[in-house]
């Protein structure tokens, strides 16, 4: 279990925090005169609260083999088909200068790594397992990807010690919303660069993504495209706000941050 977090200690029944001041020998006493009767109470609680677990596991698991069904009927596929196509098109066009053919090249490789990866979900579904994650090399993998294109430089300034205390579950969504606002950036934003930052102060971890692209305006009304909303789901998925700073022509900033929970531990 991962460093960094404060710790709690689960002491007859009651949470008490680690860090707190000594009992008094009066109130170390009272607790001491506590009979077991008094925490059956607790002990049935923790056990609806298993039991309530150990369903919601039974439903992921029968989930697991039509989602793993599914990414490779429909996900998998539409991606060979996506492939297939650009390079019968290729095949087909005439005269097409070197630069046109990089550019097909580029996209053929990008689709073969997220197939590769897609694979790689499709096993861990099979498997019932989790593949090691490690957001500093995910994150270096991506910026590789984008400045393949030759259209975006990208610079990551990651602090060891906020990577150090996220969970999986973390990692996965600061990725993913990494990932989004990236390719708002190519896309939307006509980036040449993009500062992506990680760090944490206090109990908080926040992301950032900087970039150096058209900006817009934030009071304009315009309605908020899939990309931000999704990004704005996993965010608070991990109990925290996504904010976005923009001013037309003076590029666009992507802020994510959360609190830490404290962890609990038993003994």
């Amino acid at each position: 279990m991962r460093e960094g977090r404060r710790r709690f200690q689960l002491l007859h029944g009651r949470l008490r925090s680690t860090s707190a001041v000594s009992a008094t020998p009066s109130v170390r006493s009272a607790e001491a005169s506590l009979d077991l009767h008094q925490l059956k109470p607790c002990a049935g609680e923790l056990t609806t609260a298993i039991q309530a677990t150990e369903s919601r596991l039974n439903t992921l698991l029968e989930d697991r083999t039509r989602i793993g069904r599914d990414l490779h009927d429909c996900v998998l596929q539409s991606l060979y088909a996506i492939g297939l196509n650009i390079g019968t098109d290729q095949r087909a066009r005439r005269n097409q200068t070197a630069e046109a053919t990089e550019a097909d090249d580029q996209v053929i490789l990008q689709l073969n790594q997220l197939i590769h990866e897609v694979r790689g979900m499709i096993r861990e579904l099979e498997s019932g397992t989790v593949q090691a994650f490690d957001l500093s090399s995910e994150l270096s993998a991506l910026c590789a990807t984008y400045e393949q294109t030759g259209r975006l430089q990208i610079r990551l300034d990651l602090h060891r010690s906020a990577i150090d205390v996220l969970t999986n579950e973390e990692e996965r969504e600061i990725l993913n919303i990494v990932r989004e606002a990236l390719s708002n950036s190519v896309r939307h934003a006509r980036a040449a660069e993009v500062v992506v930052s990680l760090r944490m102060r206090g109990a908080r971890i926040r992301v950032s993504i900087l970039d150096d692209g058209i900006g817009f305006s934030t009071t304009g009304g315009q309605s908020r495209g899939y990309g931000l909303a999704n990004m704005e789901a996993r965010a608070k998925r991990l109990g925290g706000t996504l904010k976005v700073q923009s001013r037309a022509g003076e590029g666009t900033q992507v802020i994510a941050e959360f609190s830490l929970e404290p962890l609990l531990m038993s003994v």
